[in-house]
């Protein structure tokens, strides 16, 4: 059968959305206090004179957006909770943030877009970061706290995520100097772990003592490491001892308090044992110092794929195996918690949509139980040390006016959404660039087709 004529249906009772974080969409309004808006300030070239993004704290800000959202037929937003708005001074509520955020939840189900609510994405209030952040074992009741809160203003909130990508902030907060605390030391990196860890098992047992309905997890991190030559076992043991290391230790520590599986995937990496194409880099970015692509030797970007504008690799095939192995790991419902890409000209984010769901429908028809998918972003953000220059959003947001336009790629994900499945012919020639059709339809054929199920032993994805 010719591939691009065949329509790809979804289940009925899956659900599509879109995903932000308190800190990157709302803005220097209100009350606030994290060790971000500490940090942001002492490195005037994150946030240049002017900026100010789409400013959800304001309120008819996060309405217009989420507007836009139900006119694309967004059926989930994802959202966090500022942690340093709500208790801006340690034991002091600020009733106004938890009012603001009862507007948002609210202006949300009248749109008929059920929320998905993180209460810690990377920042903390400063008050804590200056007692030592993770480094420090009284966050952990300090959290519990917090969430107790939460859980008793926002019971109505069926879906939770505690921690958003516990590994990446060990990683570059703990191991490298390049969000805060910068606190580098292996003993420091231990610690943070553990206290995360600890966290988010007490944060569940209050949700699910409060809100019996609660379905809750940590939003996990993948960047996704296959060995370059699948034949070598010694290449094959050492990408498999980099995911477990940078994902799947984290889900392991866990396993027994999450009742999903949060997966943020963005892309993934050949990994090789040759010294000589070693690749430990930084990038120099004004006085801001940008993490590498990956911290470890043999990193091999896929030949002939398309990049994102941080240089990320197209590779929805590693998506397809990461997917295949969290199912036969872990054996558990998965939410898609992040899936995007940097590009703000949207030359390949309608590629990388369609790619990429292409390959969730894949393992759909395998029996992985994906319930849903959320496309990072919903707009336009504060993309951390990069600040307003890596645009992810579906709404491009102009981050001195504020004015928003709906990206082409948008429509995109609004007809597969609308139609409930992936009429591939017609997306292709709708929304991907003429001169990336051949490649989109040969790709989509080969992960229809040819992408094998159990690639050896390991799960190892061949080369496209």
């Amino acid at each position: 059968m010719d591939q691009k004529k065949r329509f790809l249906s979804f289940p009925d009772q899956f659900r599509f959305g879109t995903s932000v974080s308190a800190f990157q969409v709302e803005g220097n309004a209100g009350v606030r206090k994290s060790d971000w808006d500490v940090f942001s300030s002492n490195r005037p070239g994150i946030i240049k004179p002017g900026e100010v993004g789409p400013q959800w704290w304001l309120k008819g800000k996060a309405e217009s957006d989420i507007d836009s959202m139900a006119i694309l037929g967004m059926q989930v937003q994802r959202l966090s909770f500022e942690w340093a708005r709500i208790e801006p001074e340690e034991g002091k509520i600020n009733r106004e943030a938890l009012n603001r955020y009862r507007e948002i939840i609210d202006y949300l189900r009248k749109k008929q877009i059920t929320p998905i609510v993180t209460l810690n994405h990377y920042t903390l209030p400063q008050w804590l970061a200056e007692k030592g952040s993770w480094e420090n074992p009284h966050i952990v009741s300090a959290f519990e706290k917090y969430v107790s809160l939460i859980a008793y203003e926002f019971g109505d909130v069926t879906t939770w995520l505690t921690l958003n990508e516990p590994g990446i902030l060990i990683e570059i907060a703990y191991l490298l100097p390049i969000f805060p605390p910068q606190h580098v030391g292996f003993l420091a990196a231990i610690n943070a772990r553990r206290h995360m860890i600890s966290a988010h098992k007490h944060a569940y047992a209050v949700l699910k003592k409060n809100i019996p309905n609660a379905s809750v997890s940590i939003a996990f991190s993948f960047r996704w490491y296959r060995p370059e030559n699948p034949k070598d076992p010694l290449e094959t043991i050492y990408a498999n001892w980099v995911d477990y290391l940078d994902s799947l230790n984290y889900i392991d520590a866990v396993k027994d308090t999450i009742d999903f599986i949060g997966c943020n995937y963005y892309t993934g990496y050949f990994l090789n044992l040759n010294l000589n194409i070693f690749r430990f880099h930084f990038r120099l970015h004004r006085l801001q110092v940008v993490p590498p692509k990956t911290i470890l030797f043999g990193e091999v970007r896929k030949p002939g794929a398309y990049m994102s504008d941080n240089g990320a690799p197209i590779v929805p095939g590693f998506f397809l195996e990461l997917l295949r192995t969290l199912h036969k790991r872990y054996h558990k419902p998965i939410i898609i918690t992040e899936n995007g890409i940097a590009d703000r000209r949207d030359y390949h984010r309608s590629f990388y949509q369609l790619t990429h769901l292409v390959s969730l429908w894949r393992a759909l028809q395998e029996g992985i139980d994906v319930r849903q998918y959320l496309i990072w972003s919903s707009v336009d953000n504060l993309e951390w040390s990069e600040g307003y220059r890596e645009e992810f959003g579906l709404v491009h947001v102009d981050a001195v006016s504020g004015k928003r336009t709906i990206r082409k790629s948008a429509y995109l994900y609004q007809d597969i959404v609308s139609a409930k499945g992936i009429a591939i012919q017609k997306l292709l020639t709708t929304y991907i660039q003429e001169e990336q059709q051949e490649k989109a339809e040969a790709l989509i054929n080969h992960l229809l087709t040819h992408h094998k199920k159990d690639a050896l032993k390991n799960l190892v994805v061949e080369r496209e």
